[in-house]
């Protein structure tokens, strides 16, 4: 007895000190909140809650598995499917309380990176801007059957223990992370709850004052808003758990509450959602009373009432359903000087479209805040705060969405979120914490004007910041301020300064069946045309002579150097022995002699294949190959696109670190049958050499009229990135069918730039990315100094260089002279200043205080 009165005075004593270092001493909160909580309590790690109501209840912080935007309507379907699991795994006397708590955040970079000049001022752009973050809590209460006095029932405490469990495993076998809070952080959160703080290091709690519309506490106001009004339920008719928003004429679904997350002027937001699990026969039991009575008075309503009561329990008699009482309360806070009002009649204007009003009571503000703290939900009146339902409709109302995070990854390529967010990713899909993809080859696809090279200039930019080597074939000078910068090499085809190689000039061990293939598709390619047709005889012929030419170089010494030259000089003299000899017929030796003279001494091309290729260019890291003035040339353009690809694949074998090959355009040159297996093989070859492949186009003709594009190049490519598709909407069938792309990936990519997420932002466009099956858009949206260094356009070209050539300067100095200039002009449009400095002729030298212009 007297071990019994020591353990119920302990209780009382760890209650008491509980409620001081919550709620504070003294006053009207002491008054208030002092009988909450007699303990917080470690079970083996786990927070345990004991009310002086006698509840327990436990914790589980974890993240809702529907990403914003996901456009994945089966996913909002899955984890109400799973809730609804939850409410039936704890049963009678048990509550399920939701807490999603919004809060304002404003940016900030993280990674404590000792960051490179332009991803310094991208992190400086982005550092303040606000955002709505979401954390998530699961509270998982027993009841108490209330009586005037307490005993300790171990059944029951046994049961709770192996019920938050079995929570627990229900989650993680659903893929859903969750992490009880043990008895510090669920006393911590308590608190926060309290102080309506969840981002303050420092927890404080002054001058509460409660009054019949909101609770006021220190420097902030909130309101309780009760979702659903018992005395008159208005709900939809039909009930699920998204609702759609129409985007670019498609339905983009999104969480049936979604809105909560952005309530005007509200600093942070918290969406109560209780379950309360009643004994189902006597439920059922009383339904059936309220149907006999409602029949007893015949009248039109009545008939109405005892109608929906049947629907009702038919449903529970076929399909197993269960009934509960629900409650859903929003509690708002917002700074103390601005005007409540304006989330008053948000909500009201935003609820009442979809079906639901929210209560018009008030009066009960201190009740609906004390009875949604954490393990107090049982204190919800049965009578005005609870309303019966099935399981599966009240889960519908439960928030489902988390927003974008950065991915846990070495490889961090940054991207605006749909809010406007820097988050990393892991572009190659392979080198992340989750592994999503076999290879990081790539395919970009957008029309003209659509930002296809600023986003391939962020991309390849960020790659090789993370010491990535990176070769660029271009045919639009679209890389070059970008090469500039990063004091890369700049090669532009010219004809006294060609591109140049040695193709045949290896050593013994790089002599190997691709080496071969490689150089038999060179010489097929001089003689037949991108697109002209090889038999098998001309095929083998062709091998043969590889072959043979070097084992008369590294056998025999017949062949004294290699060379293009020695090519030529030994495949025409044995040629037409292989043809004699083997009574070969249909070799057009004429031609192949015609043809192949031209890249021999003496021919028009002699350098571009018997030169060595300049040894320092292995060595460098980050390459443009500009061959636009010879995009219209039918030989060379494709034979030097193949030449690049080569130099390409010895550095790849060659360098450990990473390497990334991206063709524009000039990837077109090369997509023929006859090309077709060498482009499987560099794609193939490049995953066993920490190397990636991308091709980049604006024509949707160029996929979808090509076989070999889709067997060469998207089959062998597990990164596919689109722009904006609305130009090929009306066509966009064939580019779903070719892509693989699902109907949900369709969602995503028609919304690309027409959301409602602009308002407080620069000039952005965004980007549809797939990695694997992982699909999302994402922004790409950059400072000015980013800008400077990518951009295309003449005007905006020329200034910048009148900088650098004024200041004598190297490219960076003077793109953050231009940039500071730039900012300083007030002129938010980049060709308007471009054009104020291209005028004036000279360094503008502006200062802060400079009048702003329009």
């Amino acid at each position: 007895m007297i071990l019994y009165v020591i353990i119920a005075f302990t209780a009382i004593l760890l209650g008491m000190l509980t409620s001081v270092k919550a709620f504070g001493t003294g006053g009207k909160r002491k008054k208030i909140f002092q009988d909450i909580y007699f303990s917080v309590e470690d079970v083996d790690g786990i927070g345990v809650l004991y009310t002086k109501t006698g509840e327990y209840s436990a914790i589980l912080k974890l993240e809702n598995p529907v990403q914003k935007y996901s456009a994945n309507i089966d996913n909002y379907y899955e984890f109400t499917n799973l809730l609804t699991a939850l409410a039936q795994t704890l049963g009678e006397g048990y509550a399920i309380h939701k807490q999603d708590v919004f809060i304002k955040k404003k940016f900030h970079d993280e990674t404590n990176d000792n960051h490179e000049f332009l991803s310094e001022s991208y992190f400086r752009y982005f550092t303040g801007r606000t955002y709505t973050d979401v954390q998530t809590y699961l509270i998982i209460t027993q009841e108490n059957k209330k009586s005037r006095l307490f005993s300790f029932d171990s059944k029951k405490w046994r049961d709770f223990l192996v019920k938050i469990r079995k929570v627990k495993d229900q989650l993680k076998d659903s893929g859903v992370d969750s992490t009880y809070l043990d008895g510090a952080t669920a006393r911590d959160y308590v608190d926060r709850y309290f102080s309506m703080n969840f981002t303050g290091k420092i927890v404080s709690m002054t001058n509460f004052k409660v009054d019949d519309e909101s609770i006021s506490m220190g420097n902030k106001r909130c309101k309780v808003y009760s979702l659903v009004d018992v005395d008159c339920i208005n709900l939809p008719g039909v009930i699920r758990p998204y609702t759609n928003i129409e985007v670019n004429n498609t339905s983009m679904p999104v969480d049936l509450v979604s809105l909560v997350d952005n309530i005007p002027v509200a600093e942070t937001v918290i969406y109560n959602q209780m379950l309360f699990m009643p004994n189902q026969k006597r439920e059922l039991s009383l339904l059936d009373k309220k149907k006999n009575r409602h029949a007893s008075m015949p009248n039109p309503s009545n008939l109405i009432a005892v109608e929906d009561i049947k629907k009702v329990q038919d449903v529970i008699a076929r399909e197993n359903k269960q009934l509960v009482y629900a409650h859903f309360n929003l509690v708002v806070s917002v700074p103390i000087d601005e005007d409540i009002q304006k989330c008053t009649n948000h909500l009201e204007n935003s609820f009442g479209r979809m079906g639901i009003h929210i209560s018009k009571r008030a009066y009960n503000q201190l009740e609906l805040f004390v009875n949604s703290f954490p393990g107090n939900c049982y204190g919800m009146n049965p009578d005005y705060d609870r309303f019966l339902t099935l399981s599966d409709a009240a889960t519908c109302l439960m928030y489902k969405e988390h927003i974008q995070h950065s991915e846990d990854t070495p490889l961090k390529v940054y991207y605006t979120d749909r809010q406007g967010v820097p988050v990393a990713i892991d572009i190659s899909g392979k080198e992340g914490k989750n592994k999503i993809t076999d290879n990081s080859n790539f395919f970009i696809l957008g029309p003209s004007g659509s930002g296809k090279s600023f986003f391939t200039n962020s991309m390849v930019r960020q790659l090789w910041e993370q010491n990535t080597d990176v070769v660029l074939v271009d045919t639009g000078n679209s890389y070059e301020g970008l090469c500039d910068y990063v004091n890369g090499k700049y090669i532009s085809y010219t004809e006294e300064h060609p591109i140049t190689m040695n193709p045949f000039a290896i050593k013994r061990e790089e002599l190997n069946i691709e080496k071969i293939g490689f150089l038999k598709n060179l010489i097929m390619l001089i003689w037949k045309g991108t697109n002209g047709r090889i038999t098998k005889t001309e095929d083998h012929l062709i091998e043969d002579v590889i072959t043979e030419y070097y084992d008369a170089h590294f056998r025999t010494g017949k062949v004294k150097e290699l060379s293009f030259n020695t090519f030529y000089e030994y495949s025409t003299a044995r040629i037409p022995e292989i043809v004699r000899d083997n009574n070969l017929e249909g070799i057009d030796l004429a031609t192949y002699n015609y043809l192949l003279k031209d890249f021999y001494k003496g021919g028009n091309h002699e350098l571009t294949l018997n030169e060595n290729l300049d040894t320092a260019l292995f060595d460098e890291t980050f390459i443009v190959f500009e061959i636009d003035s010879i995009k219209d040339d039918p030989l060379l353009f494709p034979l030097v696109t193949l030449i690049i690809m080569d130099v390409f694949i010895q550095k790849m074998r060659i360098k450990k670190n990473r390497k990334v090959l991206v063709i524009e355009e000039a990837w077109k040159a090369i997509a023929s049958p006859m090309m077709a297996e060498y482009i499987k093989y560099l794609y193939k070859t490049a995953r066993k050499f920490w190397a990636s492949v991308g091709v980049v186009t604006q024509e949707i003709q160029d996929i979808v009229g090509s076989p070999i594009v889709k067997e060469a190049i998207i089959n062998n490519s597990d990164v596919i990135m689109l722009l904006d598709q609305s130009k090929f909407k009306d066509r966009f069938d064939e580019i779903k069918a070719i892509l693989g792309l699902t109907d949900v990936d369709c969602r995503k990519i028609f919304t690309i730039n027409r959301l409602e997420n602009k308002e407080g932002r620069s000039f952005f466009r965004e980007v549809f990315i797939r990695r694997g099956q992982n699909a999302a858009v994402f922004g790409v949206e950059e400072p000015h100094e980013c800008y400077m260094t990518y951009t295309t356009e003449r005007a905006e070209k020329e200034a910048l260089k009148l900088y650098k050539r004024e200041l004598r300067c190297s490219h960076q100095q003077a793109i953050e002279a231009y940039c500071r200039d730039w900012d300083r002009s007030g002129i938010s449009k980049s060709l308007p200043f471009a054009q104020k400095v291209n005028q004036a002729g000279h360094v503008l030298n502006l200062q802060p205080t400079v009048k702003q212009y329009s």
